[in-house]
């Protein structure tokens, strides 16, 4: 039951563009993770880096987006009314994607060979934080994926 209802709510996510209904799918997806997942702390505290990382999309989608209804001015960039429904419905669609695999892999739902590559991307995920101090101390990139390998080798 709970593997279809991911599957429709995943399909939903991809096709519907309403902001309402993207929203609902949203909050349906907060209270499944409520229900069943019990490392929804752990799995929160991994996701302040990528909204940071995502919000600065924000800016660049809304300087891009400079046409249509204005909302307010900033400087020389203005916050349109279609600029701000754009990073929301991209904000909303990544994060329901994000909640629906906690649930997928806190409910095993994957096949074992699948399931390998989830504990990948959670490891990955956990090391942006990284990111930010290897270029910070300018080191060339070879040495962030280098970082990664390592680590990741060494969690598995």
């Amino acid at each position: 039951m709970l593997k279809n209802s991911i599957l429709i709510l995943f399909i939903l996510n991809l096709l519907i563009k309403d902001m309402k209904i993207l929203a609902l799918l949203f909050m349906v997806g907060i209270i499944l993770n409520f229900i069943f997942n019990k490392e929804l702390i752990k799995h929160l505290k991994k996701l302040k880096f990528l909204l940071f990382i995502y919000l600065t999309t924000f800016l660049a989608q809304i300087y891009y987006h400079q046409e249509g209804e204005v909302l307010f001015k900033v400087y020389s960039i203005y916050v349109t009314k279609g600029g701000v429904l754009n990073f929301a419905s991209s904000f909303l669609r990544i994060i329901n994607l994000i909640l629906l695999s906690w649930l997928v892999n806190t409910q095993k739902l994957l096949p074992k060979s699948l399931a390998s590559y989830q504990s990948i991307i959670e490891d990955v995920i956990e090391l942006i934080p990284e990111v930010f101090k290897i270029f910070k101390s300018k080191r060339k990139i070879k040495w962030f994926f280098r970082y990664i390998l390592s680590q990741i080798k060494i969690k598995n």
